[in-house]
């Protein structure tokens, strides 16, 4: 019997052996897809993987009003608000200094939003990634990559326009070259605070969370040079502006707008005097230097390599430890 059945292969015995014969077929050319992915199985391949999760995560950013039109939305009016707020300051030399107080502010824009909306949202999809990822639906490397080709169009977008309205109400120098890397900076700014609130929300929930990112981000604060100039600092607290990326956001920003020779800014006729028009002393005045806009941005990728791979490193330790 077992000859006769060609051990339990001969399918003559079945009333529709030829659909068996192609199902079987099918199954063999699907068995080339599956591959082995983090130790574990994969049912499709990684890069069909990504595919799918880009697809699914635009969609999703395209629905979700909390992640998309509120980012939107809220960059456009804060926008407008500093806007409003510091109105023609970048070509009057009586608001220099306001000037420079609004670079600032645009960091803390940046950072602040960016890092508090990521760590609002990121600890509530943990739960899907857990499901979905432990039924080896897909990769922990795949999906990690799609959250962060997915946020790149919205973080450019929102900073665009947040930039785009800012720049052109306070007549900051209309040059293409200080604009782009304006925009350089501002945009690798929100890429860290982005890497800076996945790596909080992938470990804490959304209460210790939203504690914990503005106490860190004192630090970044307190040692960008802002307030207290960097050549003030103690010694044995320098090292603190190494840590900090708003320290090299500042002086990539500051740069951008006073740094390659910038000529005098224009006193207006009501005021008497003033102290700040010629660029020069405003610099000496705040301390910061204006001619590291190379190593600025060279920083700025540093820390959002760093921060992403951190990230990373974290959500798996997290995984690890449910499983």
């Amino acid at each position: 019997m077992i000859r006769a059945t060609a051990n339990g292969t001969n399918l003559s015995y079945f009333k529709e052996p030829d659909k068996l014969a192609k199902i079987q077929l099918m199954r063999a050319a699907d068995s080339g897809q599956i591959e082995e992915e983090d130790g574990e199985l994969a049912a499709t391949s990684k890069w069909n993987q990504l595919k799918v999760l880009l697809r699914r995560g635009y969609i999703k950013a395209k629905r979700d009003t909390t992640l998309t039109y509120l980012k939107i939305g809220a960059n456009i009016i804060v926008g407008a608000m500093l806007g409003t707020l510091y109105f023609k300051a970048g070509i009057d030399g009586s608001k220099t200094l306001g000037n420079y107080n609004l670079l600032f502010s645009i960091l803390m824009h940046h950072m602040m939003s960016t890092m508090m909306l990521t760590i609002l949202t990121f600890p509530s999809e943990l739960s899907i990634l857990i499901k979905e990822h432990f039924n080896r639906w897909y990769s922990l490397k795949m999906y990690y990559l799609s959250v962060t080709l997915v946020d790149l169009p919205l973080s450019t977008l929102c900073c665009f326009l947040f930039t785009i309205i800012l720049y052109t109400m306070t007549s900051q120098p209309m040059e293409l070259l200080r604009f782009s890397m304006f925009f350089l900076i501002s945009l690798l700014v929100v890429f860290v605070a982005n890497g800076f609130g996945l790596s909080i929300g992938a470990y804490f929930n959304v209460v210790n969370g939203t504690f914990l990112g503005p106490i860190l981000s004192i630090p970044m604060m307190m040692f960008a040079g802002f307030g207290v100039r960097l050549c003030d600092l103690p010694r044995y607290m320098y090292w603190g502006s190494y840590i900090s990326y708003l320290r090299f956001g500042l002086e990539g920003i500051v740069q951008a707008i006073y740094g390659m020779d910038r000529g005098v800014v224009d006193c207006p006729d009501a005021e008497m005097y003033c102290h700040h028009k010629y660029v020069k002393k405003l610099l000496k005045d705040v301390g910061v230097r204006a001619d590291q806009f190379d190593n600025d941005v060279i920083a700025l990728l540093l820390f959002t390599f760093v921060l992403r791979i951190t990230a990373y490193v974290v959500l798996r330790y997290k995984l690890i430890s449910i499983r």
